[in-house]
């Protein structure tokens, strides 16, 4: 475990639990969810404050997909359900590739096993660094291409956090997607898609993506500083999830919709020629009363 400090910040990461941020805090108080003992004694990526979706975000319908004429089977790593899910990112360990007291660099490197690997059949590095700084956490992202020929690729950072009395998220977005099996499907506008006045997060559960969200979320309690999501401009997708019944929901700064690589018609994965890279920033701050 890899812990940062500045001034009232504190952050701790996982290497080799798939690159996730085991807490963040700022003067005592958690600012994402923390992850409990338990899990971090028997690495359980999934109850963690967030971890990293590489080399595509969210889920592939039943793990298949065809590229360039070639048809791929992935492994139905889902959670609970039929699709594969996240990337491989958060089933890995990274590799610490520097370290200091407010920062850190992550890499992780994949080379598959023939065309037919079941976990990604392309070859491709990641970049993984955590900064803080008094003003709050910065994750900066990277996926490179190291196939001979172009490859798909995509970036998102599953954040989780706490679930407080009265919580108000707020974004702008021009568009929710409606699901089925989990998926999106149909494009959907108007009132139930809109966040832009602020909506109380209440026990109607949500697990959808939304565009043109403009790179800003902010969530606020009735007591307590709000916390501000941005995200550069490769995350043009949030993906929101609410569970019933949960301490916590999860605010997801993605750079596709799910199952992107099927449905190309929305927001679609990044194309990446050989050699090159997708990259991305994601800041998480406070907005402290009287402030």
């Amino acid at each position: 475990m890899i812990t940062l400090e500045a001034d009232d910040w504190r952050a701790s990461i996982a290497p080799t639990m798939g690159g996730s941020l085991l807490s963040l805090s700022h003067k005592g108080q958690p600012v994402l969810r923390p992850t409990p003992p338990d899990a971090i004694a028997t690495a359980k990526v999934l109850m963690t404050a967030g971890y990293p979706m590489v080399p595509y975000a969210n889920r592939i319908d039943h793990g298949r997909f065809t590229f360039a004429g070639v048809t791929h089977q992935l492994d139905t790593n889902g959670i609970g359900a039929p699709h594969s899910i996240h990337g491989v990112g958060w089933l890995r360990p990274w590799t610490v590739e520097a370290e200091n007291a407010r920062s850190c660099a992550l890499g992780l490197r994949h080379q598959p096993n023939g065309p037919a690997d079941p976990e990604w059949p392309f070859a491709f590095e990641a970049g993984l660094r955590f900064v803080l700084s008094p003003r709050g956490l910065t994750i900066r992202m990277s996926v490179t291409n190291l196939e001979p020929a172009s490859a798909p690729a995509g970036l998102g950072f599953h954040t989780f956090f706490p679930r407080r009395t009265g919580e108000t998220l707020t974004f702008r977005s021009d568009a929710g997607w409606l699901n089925r099996d989990m998926l999106p499907q149909t494009r959907e506008t108007g009132e139930n898609w809109n966040y832009a006045g602020g909506r109380v997060l209440g026990s109607d559960e949500t697990d959808n993506d939304f565009s043109g969200w403009g790179g800003l979320a902010r969530m606020a309690a009735p007591s307590g500083a709000s916390i501000r999501l941005r995200g550069s401009r490769t995350f043009g997708v949030l993906r929101l999830y609410t569970p019933t019944g949960c301490d916590f929901f999860a605010v997801e700064p993605v750079s596709h919709l799910a199952n992107a690589i099927n449905r190309p018609e929305g927001y679609p994965m990044t194309v990446l020629a050989p050699g090159a890279s997708l990259r991305g920033d994601i800041d998480i701050v406070l907005e402290e009363p009287g402030r």
